[in-house]
Order: C-alpha cells, then structure tokens, then sequence
C-alpha cells in the first residue's frame, strides 16, 4: 500500500468545518496555515499535504474526518464512511447492518478450507477465498461506521479507547 502525498480531501474539509462549526480563520489558526490555503483545500482547488493531514488528524478527534481523510490518502485501503442512501445515520440501522454482515462472514469462514496451503488450492478454493475476503471486508467496514456513530453518539473517542487497548494487546502478545 502507498500512502499519497497529497490527496483531495475538499468534502471531508467542509465536512469537518461544518460539524465542529469552525471557520476558515480557525481553521487556519488550527493547522498553522493560511487562510486562504484552507479555503483552496475545502475547495479542492489544493490538495493537502501529508504533513497538515497528519496535523489535523491530531487536531480534530472527528471520527467521519479521519476515516475519509485516512481514506483517501490510503488510496481506498481502508474504510470509507458510509454515506449512501440506503444507510441510515444512526446506531441501531448501522448495529443492524454489522451484525448481518458479520454472521455472514462468520458463515463463510465455516465453509471455506483454509487448511491447504495457499500455493496448492484449485481455482475454485481461490475463488472461495476471495468470496471470504469480501465478506470479511464488509464486516470489517460496517465495524469501522458503527464505531464511528458510536463516537458520534456516546463521545467516546476510538483514539482514545485504542490507547488504552494498547497494553492488553501488547500483554496478550498480539503486538511486537
């Protein structure tokens, strides 16, 4: 995966502007930039550097900011905020969506085999594991969103609840 340098992040700029009702001079004060580079920025007349983006990131603890900004500068690797239509911005439409996707990903990982090395499985086998990886992927984007609105809801920082994960996970081993 590379990460950009630079990324177009104009939505995601009024976006944050709009839900943490800054404006341009606070915004510019915020980053340390210019006022009227915040304005290009928001207008996608700019890109942001990698550097603000990180600025920002540890700026503003906006969860839908920092998925779309993580998004874009990831070129898509991870998860983008769900936004459509038929998603409903709220918990229990969100909580709703995850459970069903994350029981058919638990039914898919029942059925696929991944006991074979991945060097010896037939096309078919390959193709069931890609089927797994989609619907693991979809559980894993509806986990991302709901966290988010959880955040949105409850106040409850995901920065945060990961800093104080790190030690259990570094206890149990998971990390090196």
């Amino acid at each position: 995966m590379t990460i950009k340098n630079a990324a177009n992040v104009g939505q995601a700029v009024a976006r944050l502007m709009d839900s943490e009702e800054l404006n341009g001079d606070q915004l510019a004060f915020d980053l340390n930039i210019s006022r009227q580079l915040g304005s290009h920025m928001k207008n996608d007349r700019r890109k942001m550097q990698q550097d603000i983006a990180r600025t920002s990131m540890q700026t503003y603890d906006n969860p839908e900011y920092i998925t779309d900004v993580l998004y874009e500068f990831s070129e898509g690797y991870t998860s983008p905020v769900f936004r459509g239509k038929h998603i409903e911005q709220h918990r229990l439409s969100i909580e709703s969506y995850t459970i069903q996707e994350l029981q058919e990903a638990i039914a898919k990982m029942k059925e696929v085999n991944l006991a074979k090395p991945p060097g010896v499985i037939s096309k078919e086998e390959r193709i069931e594991v890609k089927a797994l990886m989609e619907e693991l992927l979809d559980g894993k984007v509806f986990i991302d969103n709901m966290l988010i609105q959880l955040q949105k809801d409850y106040r409850i920082s995901i920065k945060d609840c990961i800093r104080g994960l790190m030690p259990q996970w570094m206890a149990k081993g998971w990390l090196g």
